[in-house]
């Protein structure tokens, strides 16, 4: 097998070196960014239209054979009956911009076509395309398009990366149950288009393992003279036999190679038809804005961070003032908190679910009945309540109850109750190493809060002993099931212990925690960072690619190399950061009448479920200490900002009396739980009746994170730049 060799530039010259030697010498954060600058691209103009190419070693991504431009006319099984197909006539160069004009003869009649290309210092290729319809009579169905081919440089398929939707294949949720998910199949012809709204990036990458990436990257528009209401233009690609195409298409949808199909249930799909454009006018003139990045990408598994930060700076997501103000809304979310309590003669603790719901405290996810023993222990009360002692006092009370949970479970794989049922009084027969995780977590950072504010002035105030208790007898449990030769995880989810071990350790100085948190990072990478298996798992109720997994890792990597300082931890968290911020929206979408209208909600900030559950939530609100961190710790002022707009921006739809804010908004054809068997109408509702508590749990913890890094989160938005 031949020795992958990369070329890079040092001081204006170029050198060759083998990748080992590359990763041994500068590790594979730094390979990363050199790969970034050592490519040219270079924009080749031909009959047929363009060729792209790198300097670095030739890999090419052109117009397809038959044409430059292609445009469908007719409408049958939720495609155009016909294709036509033209090259350009006429090519010139004004500047930097090679220009290209022609026309595509069509039934309805001819549409002149013209293209502007440009190279750019960031190496994309800035495109933008116009069609004008020159036909003498309102036109029929007609879908216009943009399609660059690319081919694989070995023996692999190319394999998509789609932000929000496909993740090199989707292969864990395909394995489970393909009906619910994003799959990929390299089979001629077939097909993965989604409307933009459901991007959160709006880039369609092909990743050429270990090689390159190929991606399209589109400025998200709605479209004129749409056959049915709210059609926007679809991104995604095609698989043809020599490789696959990237396209933007005036409207038709593919799911899992089935034209006209949407991924618009958590269980299934619905058709979308009538997704073209009809009766445009004679003269009607469209623009669509694009661009085309044809980069190296030497890493495995680290293909896709190329187009996804490409996307970040392209959108360029910042908090503003026009959002809620953060200082409100975490005033609100300890209203909110505060309305939780329930105490009688054999419990004290916080509700988890609204009052029409399970009467439950419930720990981990999805509930985190334990971090008001953390938050309210960490942050300053004054003018939040009436007597900040009280609530304090409360807090740690509600530790002490949930620190007496019963072991359930398996005999050979035990772990703590995570519900306690407070009309029943009892605790429930449920558990799982997700939740426990978490809230073992939650219980650790409480603990270290109460030691952090009194540290050198004698005992605590607040008796940590019995969490400590608890705490080192399920860390113990942890230890041992990590120790087993028979020991692997299901999923990503057993990641979420990495982080509780490194703080035991820490706290309790236990060195076989540490070496069991080790052992299951080191796991975690070997496993996950490759994207054979892309992180997965992460939440309850879909079992599949998630942030939710990636979230598991990340966690649990930046809170070893915070306690270690050992750099293979930094890499692996900036890997599994990515993979999180590719479910970020860097853009807003525009949205139709309804609830989300009504706030005018924008959407950049807020975080896409997962590959099955395609609507935003909050979730990556609890990410936000940690983005910030890997600003510190990378000197990206980037991350800073991402932090900031993620946190302020998640606010949004927050009752600022009352703190209620619902679970699940629906920016794109996709809604959860509505039993409905049509799409339209589904895009800009939210479901509020939902309010559990993680909503208002990520929040604050967010905000102690804050408060113990130093970071002013009051202040937000600031800038960040030096």
């Amino acid at each position: 097998m031949g020795m992958s060799i990369l070329n890079v530039r040092f001081g204006g010259r170029k050198f060759a070196i083998s990748k080992p030697v590359a990763v041994a010498l500068f590790g594979i954060t730094t390979l990363l960014w050199m790969s970034a600058v050592s490519a040219e691209v270079l924009l080749r103009a031909t009959d047929e239209g363009i060729v792209i190419t790198q300097d670095s070693d030739g890999w090419v991504m052109s117009t397809p054979a038959d044409g430059l431009w292609t445009i469908g006319t007719g409408w049958s099984k939720h495609a155009p009956q016909a294709w036509h197909h033209a090259s350009p006539i006429h090519t010139q160069t004004l500047g930097p911009w090679t220009h290209f004009t022609g026309t595509v003869q069509t039934p309805d009649g001819p549409w002149r076509v013209s293209d502007q290309y440009r190279v750019d210092d960031n190496g994309l290729v800035h495109a933008k395309r116009r069609w004008q319809y020159l036909g003498d009579a309102p036109s029929g169905p007609v879908v216009l398009s943009v399609r660059y081919r690319v081919s694989p440089r070995g023996d692999d398929s190319l394999k998509p990366f789609l932000p929000g939707i496909q993740y090199y294949g989707n292969p864990s949720g395909t394995r489970i149950d393909p009906t619910r998910v994003p799959t990929w199949q390299s089979e001629p012809g077939f097909s993965a288009l989604y409307q933009e709204h459901r991007y959160p990036m709006p880039f369609a990458a092909a990743i050429d393992s270990g090689r390159g990436v190929a991606a399209l990257h589109s400025r998200p528009s709605k479209l004129p003279a749409a056959g049915r209401d709210d059609l926007w233009w679809s991104l995604g690609l095609i698989q043809r036999e020599d490789g696959v195409e990237l396209t933007l298409q005036s409207g038709p949808v593919a799911t899992n190679g089935q034209p006209g199909m949407a991924k618009a249930r958590q269980t299934k799909l619905l058709p979308f038809d009538d997704a073209h454009m009809v009766a445009v006018e004679p003269g009607t003139v469209i623009e669509k804005q694009f661009w085309i990045q044809l980069a190296d990408a030497p890493v495995v598994g680290h293909e896709f961070q190329k187009p996804l930060w490409t996307s970040i700076d392209l959108f360029d997501p910042v908090a503003d003032r026009s959002m809620p103000a953060i200082e409100d809304v975490m005033s609100a979310k300890l209203r909110d908190t505060f309305d939780r309590w329930h105490q009688d003669a054999q419990c004290r603790g916080f509700r988890t679910r609204p009052p029409q719901a399970q009467s439950w405290m419930m720990m981990g996810w999805a509930d985190r009945a334990e971090v008001p023993g953390h938050a309210l222990l960490t942050l300053d009360l004054a003018g939040q309540c009436d007597d900040p002692v009280l609530w304090k006092r409360r807090a740690a009370e509600s530790l002490d109850f949930l620190c007496q949970s019963p072991t359930v479970g398996k005999k050979a794989d035990p772990m703590f109750a995570i519900v306690y049922d407070y009309q029943q009084h009892r605790w429930l027969q449920r558990t799982n190493p997700l939740s426990t995780a978490q809230a073992l977590t939650g219980i650790a950072r409480a603990i270290r809060s109460v030691r952090d504010q009194h540290s050198g002035d004698g005992e605590p105030a607040v008796d940590v002993s019995k969490w400590e208790t608890f705490l080192a007898a399920q860390l113990d449990l942890i230890r041992d099931r990590v120790g087993r030769a028979d020991w692997h995880p299901v999923s990503t989810n057993e990641a979420f212990a990495i982080a509780p071990l490194v703080l035991g350790s820490e706290l309790m100085q236990r060195e076989d925690w540490m070496d069991s948190a080790r052992r299951l990072a080191d796991h975690t990478i070997d496993r996950h960072l490759t994207m054979a298996e892309p992180y997965w798992g992460g939440t309850l109720d879909a079992r599949c690619e998630d942030k939710e997994g990636a979230w598991a890792a990340l966690q649990g990597f930046a809170a070893l190399y915070e306690s270690t300082g050992d750099k293979k931890y930094l890499d692996a968290a900036v890997h599994a950061a990515d993979v999180c911020l590719s479910y970020l929206y860097v853009w807003d979408v525009d949205l139709p009448p309804g609830r989300l209208a009504d706030q005018a909600v924008k959407t950049r900030g807020w975080t896409d479920v997962s590959v099955q559950n395609q609507h935003l939530d909050v979730f990556g609100v609890v990410f936000t200490p940690v983005i910030w961190q890997l600003g510190d710790w990378t000197g990206d002022s980037r991350y800073h900002q991402l932090a900031q707009v993620m946190l302020v921006s998640c606010g949004q739809m927050t009752d600022l009396a009352t703190g209620v804010q619902g679970e699940q908004l629906f920016q794109t054809n996709y809604q959860q739980h509505d039993a409905g068997e049509t799409i339209a109408g589904m895009r800009g509702g939210y479901s509020e009746a939902w309010n559990i508590y993680w909503i208002t749990a990520h929040f604050l913890t967010a905000a102690a994170e804050f408060q113990r890094l130093g970071v002013d989160w009051r202040s937000f938005p600031v800038c960040t730049d030096d």
